[in-house]
């Protein structure tokens, strides 16, 4: 067991840290990788800690857990933190599972420690089985490949020693060396999912299909996260061949195959807010937004960046003001560019006597030559009554009702840009241009957008 661990640590560089906290609840898991990393400790020079978080979920029996596990600390020599937290009323407060809000506590704690204390790394104690009922919770969850790799043997200042062990040998060894260890009763209930597969669907697969379920999946994740390992590097390379400043060109992005695009598009929100928790919807509504290609046009991510689509250009940006309850309202005159911060863009006007270059062109009813320079441009948000003649149908409709029909999401309504002209609706950004504003050659206006 312990040449196993050690063979784990020396191939993933986890010796090298000066000193490993040990997430330890008590249980057989966490207190065996403790008592493992002890014995280590003395081969490789690195000093070991452990930490304990009472979830105060179990009342009674989550301070026994909290008392044992610092008197297991003691006797083995190890330094020892402990924090109480009301798991429940985080979880509320953030509209989350207990579950969840559990795992926040703990890693945030992990790391405050780390920072405060100067230790080099924490170690969890999750194992082979572990990572089993992880790849099949993931796989039931329609995860993509990232999650069928199952759990990582380190993510950032986390390592992962028991990763190649399994639930029995953990158990074997404990009782070998005589190591007491505590059981979590909610280890046993089946409310949670992940219980109901430890307990109920992996002993039925290795009864029925296959004893070596847990082993074979593990490796089977071990080959996904080697070829996940290349596309990735694969996809930066072509995200630093062709991003630049967030923004990629549509015809580029979607030459692309799609395993590409994805990559890339995720790594352009990371790069905009940092490592976000982004689902696949999000990053398929900015793919489907990028793919059809209309200037103006807006995919929300998260609500606090958006993918904003120019003349055959995607950029993600954070949103830098969202649409207050009375709207917004800016005036604009040819020959000036002004920044709409509930847009996210730059809007550019000038008077043309012909197309030149990206943009949209308007001609201007009931002005002509140089009386268009007098034209009043603004751009606004929608208002109640708003009308105009969408490009290509004949007669009037309320904007209202356009968005209805176009699907515009009822949330995003109050960012859509509304370009007006002398009062009249001329262009509703990134949809539909009003018919009577079409450029038929001659002195008009244009207008252009940039991020």
């Amino acid at each position: 067991m312990i040449e196993k661990v050690e063979k784990t640590m020396l191939e993933h560089s986890m010796t090298e840290y000066r000193s490993i906290l040990i997430g330890l609840s008590g249980g057989a898991d966490s207190a065996a990788l403790a008592h493992i990393l002890k014995r280590l400790s003395a081969k490789y020079g690195f000093k070991v800690y452990a930490a304990h978080v009472n979830h105060g979920l179990r009342g009674s029996d989550a301070d026994s857990d909290e008392e044992f596990s610092k008197r297991f600390s003691e006797e083995l020599g190890i330094g020892f933190f402990s924090l109480r937290a009301d798991v429940r009323a985080y979880a509320k407060e953030r509209g989350m599972s207990e579950e969840q809000a559990g795992r926040e506590v703990r890693y945030a704690y992990f790391e405050r420690l780390m920072d405060e204390h100067g230790i080099g790394c924490t170690a969890t104690a999750h194992h082979r089985n572990d990572n089993a009922e992880t790849i099949l919770m993931n796989f039931m969850r329609g995860s993509g490949m990232t999650g069928l790799c199952g759990i990582p043997y380190r993510r950032g200042r986390i390592i992962r020693p028991l990763l190649d062990v399994s639930r029995a040998e953990i158990e074997s060894y404990c009782t070998e060396n005589s190591i007491d260890y505590v059981t979590d009763a909610t280890n046993l209930e089946e409310l949670y999912t992940r219980n109901r597969i430890r307990h109920r669907l992996i002993p039925f697969i290795e009864r029925e299909f296959n004893p070596s379920f847990a082993a074979t999946v593990t490796k089977n994740a071990a080959v996904m996260s080697r070829d996940e390992d290349f596309i990735n590097g694969e996809a930066m390379r072509l995200y630093g061949r062709y991003v630049k400043d967030g923004t990629i060109e549509i015809s580029v992005l979607m030459s692309l195959h799609p395993a590409m695009q994805l990559r890339i598009v995720r790594a352009m929100i990371d790069e905009c807010c940092g490592k976000a928790d982004v689902s696949s919807a999000v990053i398929s509504s900015v793919l489907r937004t990028a793919a059809e290609n209309r200037t103006g046009a807006m995919a929300d991510i998260n609500g606090a960046a958006a993918a904003y689509v120019a003349y055959g250009k995607l950029r993600i940006a954070l949103r830098t003001a969202a649409a207050s309850a009375s709207g917004f309202s800016y005036r604009l005159s040819p020959g000036d560019g002004l920044y709409i911060p509930e847009l996210g863009c730059t809007v550019h006007a000038e008077i043309t006597d012909g197309m030149t270059g990206d943009g949209e062109y308007f001609s201007v009813p009931g002005r002509s030559g140089d009386d268009a320079a007098d034209a009043v441009i603004e751009i606004r948000s929608r208002r109640s009554g708003d009308r105009f003649t969408p490009s290509g149908m004949q007669g009037s409709k309320k904007l209202k009702d356009f968005m209805i029909d176009t699907k515009i999401p009822r949330e995003e309504r109050d960012s859509v840009g509304i370009l007006t002209i002398d009062g009249q609706i001329a262009w509703v950004m990134g949809y539909r241009r009003d018919g009577r504003f079409g450029f038929s050659g001659g002195s008009g206006i244009k207008i252009w957008i940039t991020y």
